[in-house]
């Protein structure tokens, strides 16, 4: 269901490293979509059903943020806009990219700092709509940087030389967690990240293998129940009005099925309108398809749900890509943002 265990990978935040890290996923997405590409086939193509309706293929992982998806499937928000969405949660964000430059998929999520690294590199991916966002409020966040309750740790500056833990090396959540150690005036560049899928995270807080961890719900909420405590929120010092991850798709796929791509988005934003005037079902849709209790549903914060990717949001992000070495250029975001 989610990402798979990796051992454990200390990693010190230099910007040699983070060059190298950052080729290592270039070359990691270029390759896969490659390899993806010359498997592709004619029966990829998005095709009408006997009701005639169009089936549109999603890939995500099983978060929260898919709950207004189901809903709008359920309640007929998608049919209405004349689509069918079938949903693969076993795709994570890296191997969605050639999936969808491939045509396996018709859109995916991807985090906004993974697709800026792939525009970067000349990958045809395109943000179409948000798929998660900030909730603005420091303190009621669905992200965290997280201690252990009797560390100590009071503050991110403190995380200074120690082992903090992110889910991806080069992706938002390592962001995040920088921009709390430099926002609370702390040198981001002595801090040794550790990749450690979400789910892992709360273990390896509570057993004292990391000093502090990157998280987002329901690990956040896991985390907390284990006695972990938030120290920073990463998410509103990287942007005010932050796009965590999009929904995309290829520039080629806008090219052929441009009356699909607007029925989409169009689709997501009523779905996105309904879950925000109903909470309640969003929080009882999670754990139908989630390893997420009911219980818990009813208690983490849920994210943002945002119309359009933030513009400044995708700006800052770029300008810290490049500053921690992810990328050499900055983008062209009217690229990679469908407007």
């Amino acid at each position: 269901m989610f990402r798979t265990t990796r051992t454990l990978r200390h990693v010190p935040a230099t910007p040699a490293l983070r060059r190298g890290l950052a080729g290592v996923l270039a070359a990691t997405l270029l390759t896969s979509a490659l390899a993806a590409c010359s498997a592709a086939d004619d029966s990829a193509d998005a095709a009408g059903g006997t009701d005639g309706l169009t089936t549109v293929r999603l890939a995500s992982a099983p978060l929260g943020h898919l709950a207004p998806i189901y809903l709008a499937q359920d309640n007929g928000i998608f049919a209405k806009h004349g689509l069918r969405v079938e949903v693969d949660t076993q795709t994570s964000d890296l191997t969605s990219v050639p999936s969808v430059l491939a045509g396996k998929v018709d859109f995916a999520t991807g985090d906004l700092t993974t697709l800026i690294v792939a525009r970067t590199q000349g990958l045809d991916v395109k943000a179409v709509v948000p798929a998660s966002a900030s909730t603005g409020k420091a303190g009621a966040d669905y992200g965290a940087l997280v201690v252990a309750g009797d560390s100590g740790i009071t503050s991110p500056q403190q995380l200074e030389g120690k082992t903090v833990a992110v889910n991806i090396l080069t992706n938002i959540a390592a962001a995040a967690a920088r921009e709390s150690v430099r926002t609370a005036g702390g040198d981001s560049d002595s801090v040794k990240l550790v990749e450690i899928p979400f789910p892992q995270v709360p273990a390896a807080i509570s057993e004292g293998r990391v000093d502090g961890a990157w998280v987002v719900e329901p690990f956040l909420s896991a985390a907390k129940a284990q006695g972990a405590v938030p120290v920073g929120w990463g998410f509103t010092d990287l942007a005010e009005d932050l796009t965590v991850s999009a929904w995309y798709t290829s520039g080629t796929y806008i090219g052929q099925r441009p009356e699909v791509v607007s029925a989409f988005r169009d689709a997501i934003r009523e779905a996105y309108a309904y879950a925000r005037e109903h909470e309640d079902e969003v929080r009882a849709k999670i754990p139908t398809f989630t390893q997420i209790s009911p219980e818990v549903a009813n208690t983490i914060t849920i994210t943002g749900w945002r119309d359009e990717v933030s513009r400044q949001a995708a700006e800052k992000l770029a300008g810290y890509a490049q500053r921690d070495g992810l990328i050499s250029t900055a983008p062209n975001l009217d690229e990679l943002i469908l407007p």
